[in-house]
């Protein structure tokens, strides 16, 4: 098996840590995490010029139909970074989650701003007493008209 990275993943990585290296040096991190946002906009625009929100996601679903490997090696230079910008929890973890289970509806309501860096998604899924436990979640859904009805508080979003 061959592990050696192709052009196009070279490239891919180059630039990830090129984008890491004038955007995040020491002082500009930290004026980033204590903004009121906590990470900057600019660079979440950035990443979507560069095609690294649609990396991820499906031609069919409007990505780019990048494999775990391609995200890997995104990961690795906003890790090396310490990048701000909710790539994990927007585009991985809530975006990826939406693709996956969202109606043809939803996926076309919300996947072409999020991957365009116009919109942020996120799990609401832990809850004050459990946290990370989902065992001891309260938060219930029940069918409402056309829809469901959720009831219930999330303390990590």
């Amino acid at each position: 098996m061959d592990f050696a990275l192709s052009e196009e993943q070279r490239l891919l990585r180059d630039s990830a840590e090129r984008f890491v290296r004038e955007n995040y040096p020491f002082e500009k991190r930290r004026a980033l995490a204590t903004s009121e946002e906590g990470f900057s906009q600019a660079h979440w625009r950035q990443m979507a010029e560069l095609g690294w929100l649609a990396l991820p996601f499906s031609e069919e679903d409007g990505g780019l139909g990048g494999k775990a490997g391609d995200v890997m090696l995104l990961m690795e230079a906003f890790g090396g970074g310490l990048v701000l910008e909710p790539y994990l929890a927007s585009i991985l973890l809530a975006g990826r989650l939406l693709a996956a289970l969202g109606d043809e509806a939803q996926k076309a309501a919300h996947l072409p701003p999020l991957i365009a860096g116009e919109r942020l998604a996120a799990l609401a899924f832990a809850e004050p007493q459990g946290l990370y436990d989902l065992a001891a979640a309260t938060t219930r859904a029940a069918p409402e008209g056309d829809g469901w009805r959720l009831d219930g508080h999330k303390s990590v979003v």
